[in-house]
């Protein structure tokens, strides 16, 4: 048995680490729920008055990375491997980045009206943001490893809907709209939601693999 097992197991870890993944993981739905009602909104003010909260999480959360990778350089012991941490910060700070980056391309593209189809994925965003904090405060205590590994598993369906909503997208897309710069706009849109479903399946990876090494 080497010395590391031993630290592992006998040496007390920092567990502030868990607070600011929960806190992280707020902002994934806070942000999402704005996401949702951007999608659904019905005026030009409205969306303004949207984006601006959404702007407002993402700083937020950026803060929270940046605390995050701070104490990483100021903790001995940490509650797991520091590589993981560090992943799992970065996935979640990415998603809110993605949702602020498709919100903005709302803005840039002057969009006020959305598909059914963009509706519904971004719906599925949200679901997938409320699983996201069950999967990482699961994480705290290795216990009650298969409510973990549940919303995991509803993560990587999240990602099979979306992705089916998102093709079904495109091909409504390319049979109505004959509007070559509107279709590209769309496509856009559409393109941008599913990057955020796959980097939420990203972050079921990350509790996953850290439930392989610790579980």
């Amino acid at each position: 048995m080497n010395l590391s097992y031993l630290l592992k197991y006998f040496t007390p870890k920092e567990k502030k680490f868990y607070g600011m993944f929960n806190q992280a993981a707020i902002h994934c739905i806070e942000v999402s729920d704005e996401l949702n009602k951007l999608f659904n909104s019905g005026s030009v003010d409205e969306q303004k008055a949207i984006r601006l909260k959404i702007k407002a999480i993402e700083k937020k959360a950026d803060d929270v990375a940046t605390e995050v990778f701070d104490a990483l350089n100021h903790t001995f012991i940490t509650p797991f491997d520091r590589e993981d941490i560090h992943e799992l910060a970065m996935t979640l700070d990415d998603v809110v980045d993605l949702i602020y980056s498709l919100s903005g391309k709302v803005e840039f593209y002057h969009l006020n009206s959305f598909s059914i189809y963009m509706k519904n994925m971004v719906a599925e965003i949200h679901k997938g943001c409320e699983q996201i904090q069950t999967a990482v405060n699961g994480l705290e205590n290795f216990k009650n490893t298969d409510k973990t590994l549940k919303a995991c598993k509803e993560l990587n369906k999240l990602e099979t809907r979306v992705d089916e909503f998102f093709h079904l997208g495109i091909s409504s897309l390319f049979e109505n709209e004959k509007d070559a710069i509107e279709l590209i706009k769309q496509k856009d849109i559409l393109t941008n939601i599913e990057k955020i479903a796959n980097k939420i399946e990203d972050v079921s990876d990350v509790v996953k693999t850290i439930l392989v090494k610790y579980a």
